[in-house]
């Protein structure tokens, strides 16, 4: 059964939490998701904001500035310390999972990908074990070929999991899946208890529900692999990029809180369904 549904506040773009916060849980959501960029709030009043108003850090994603498969050295080590450093905010947070992708943008290789794969290898390895040894899991999320070329599919992501009993999950993202699985039930089987976090996004970012994808599809086949971790809702503002939140209307942020209160109702709807 899923308890907890957050909502990925980077999508709010410079919005402060103590803005968004009391609105999120009013709209019935239990947690956030927080980008874990240079800019982050420290985690002591990550907490004390969280907690006021009820809600869970439920995941921290890195995203603009990590590249753990660069091919120079320097670059790739400054990323593995910029992603020991997040594991640590998120143990300061009590925060259970940090989500790692590829880096944005980073469309093709620079010496070539499978070179580039068995760099991303050997960060993953170091940083798992250090994550694992304070309590935080990674999960690393698989994006659509037009944000990343290395990790594109559920299959991918479990590549470089590795082994038997690998350490670490896989996040799965719908926006995503929609361009690169064959399909929802058969992506979430292969994946079964890896699945570390889950996304909501709909197809066209905006309020689930208004796009392609079926939700009572993807509930069902969430519970055909008894996942009880977060969902995280993804919504962004109309004519916003893949990487910047910045909608077309003056008012986008207001128009993301109505896509957010929209999605979690029809979320919602679908997991009654499924009960």
């Amino acid at each position: 059964m899923i308890n907890d549904i957050g909502f990925a506040t980077w999508t709010l773009g410079d919005t402060p939490l103590v803005d968004s916060l009391p609105q999120l849980a009013k709209m019935g959501y239990t947690g956030i998701e927080l980008i874990g960029d240079s800019a982050r709030m420290h985690a002591v009043d990550v907490r004390l904001l969280s907690e006021e108003f009820g809600l869970s850090v439920l995941s921290v994603v890195a995203m603009n500035e990590i590249d753990l498969a660069h091919p120079l050295h320097s670059m790739r080590q400054e990323s593995v310390e910029m992603t020991r450093s997040l594991i640590e905010y998120c143990a300061e947070l009590g925060c259970p999972k940090l989500v790692l992708r590829e880096k944005p943008g980073r469309m093709r290789p620079i010496v070539g990908r499978l070179k580039e794969w068995n760099m991303l290898q050997q960060s993953w390895r170091a940083l798992v074990h250090s994550a694992a040894s304070i309590g935080v899991q990674l999960s690393f999320l698989p994006v659509n070929r037009y944000e990343g070329f290395l990790v594109n599919s559920a299959l991918d992501a479990l590549a470089l999991l590795g082994g038997v009993n690998p350490q670490g999950s896989v996040a799965l993202n719908t926006y995503h899946m929609i361009l690169e699985e064959q399909g929802f039930r058969s992506t979430f089987e292969e994946v079964g208890r890896r699945l570390g976090l889950f996304y909501a996004v709909e197809s066209n970012r905006r309020s689930l529900g208004e796009g392609h994808i079926d939700w009572l599809e993807v509930c069902l086949s969430l519970q055909a692999i008894e996942y009880q971790g977060p969902i995280v809702i993804e919504c962004q503002a109309t004519g916003a990029d893949p990487f910047l939140p910045v909608g077309r209307s003056p008012n986008w942020v207001d128009e993301v809180f109505g896509f957010a209160e929209q999605s979690i109702q029809n979320l919602r709807v679908a997991l009654a369904a499924c009960r």
